[in-house]
C-alpha cells in the first residue's frame, strides 16, 4: 500500500509539475505574443513615420525646386529691365548728344549771322 501512495503522490507531482509547466508555458506564449505586438505596433509607427519624413522630404524638394525656377525667373527679369534701362539711357545718351550737336551748330550759325551782320553794318 505504501507504494501505492508514494506512486499516486508521485504522479500528483508530475501532474502538478506538468500543469506548472502548461501555465508557465502559456505565459510565455502570452508574454511571446505581447511583444509581438508591441513589435508590429513599433514597426508600424516607424513605417509611418519613415512615410511622413519621405513625404516631407518630397514637398521640400519641390518647394526647393518651385523657389529655385522662381529666383531664376527673377533673374531673368532683372536681366531684361536692366538691358532695357541700359538701352534707355544709351538712348538719351544719344539724344543728349544730338542735342548738344544741334545746340552747337544753332550756336555756330547765330554766330555767323551776327559776323555777317556786323559786316554788313560795319
Amino acid at each position: 500500500m505504501r507504494y501505492n501512495q508514494l506512486q499516486q503522490v508521485m504522479a500528483e507531482r508530475d501532474r502538478a509539475a506538468a500543469a506548472q509547466q502548461h501555465v508557465a508555458s502559456q505565459e510565455r506564449n502570452q508574454q511571446h505574443e505581447a511583444l509581438l505586438g508591441e513589435q508590429r505596433r513599433a514597426e508600424a509607427e516607424r513605417n509611418v513615420v519613415q512615410q511622413q519624413l519621405q513625404q516631407a522630404m518630397a514637398e521640400r524638394d519641390q518647394q526647393h525646386a518651385a523657389l529655385l525656377e522662381e529666383q531664376r525667373r527673377a533673374e531673368a527679369e532683372r536681366d531684361a529691365v536692366q538691358q532695357q534701362l541700359q538701352q534707355a539711357m544709351t538712348e538719351r545718351d544719344q539724344q543728349h548728344e544730338a542735342l548738344l550737336e544741334e545746340q552747337r551748330q544753332a550756336e555756330e550759325e547765330r554766330d555767323a549771322v551776327q559776323q555777317a551782320a556786323a559786316a554788313i553794318d560795319g
